[in-house]
């Protein structure tokens, strides 16, 4: 898998990838109501319903639950590729959506 680079005004690289870009890329099967979200359980990217237990528990506990898993997600929601960052900015995107 590639994850595009973004790369910042001063010209510098980073490891970061937005997290529209990671959510697509990893996340959208099963927190798009897809056939692997449907399996598993996933609460819907934009949901508001599915994630109002969820957004108490903020971006840091989300961050911290998709990067060791839980329920039927794996660690790092699968991503072995992803860093840490990767992570957090996908699970900032998905929060945005579903407030």
């Amino acid at each position: 898998m590639s994850i595009s680079s973004l790369v910042l005004a001063s010209g510098h690289e980073s490891s970061v990838s937005s997290g529209d870009v990671i959510f697509e890329a990893n996340c959208a099967n099963c927190h798009n109501g897809g056939i692997g979200g449907f399996f598993s359980g996933a609460p819907k990217a934009g949901d508001q319903s599915d994630w109002k237990a969820l957004l108490p528990k903020g971006i840091d506990g989300l961050t911290k639950s998709t990067i060791s898993g839980i329920g039927s997600m794996a660690a790092r929601g699968g991503c072995s590729d992803c860093s840490d960052e990767d992570i957090r900015a996908a699970v900032e995107y998905i929060v945005e959506k579903s407030q």
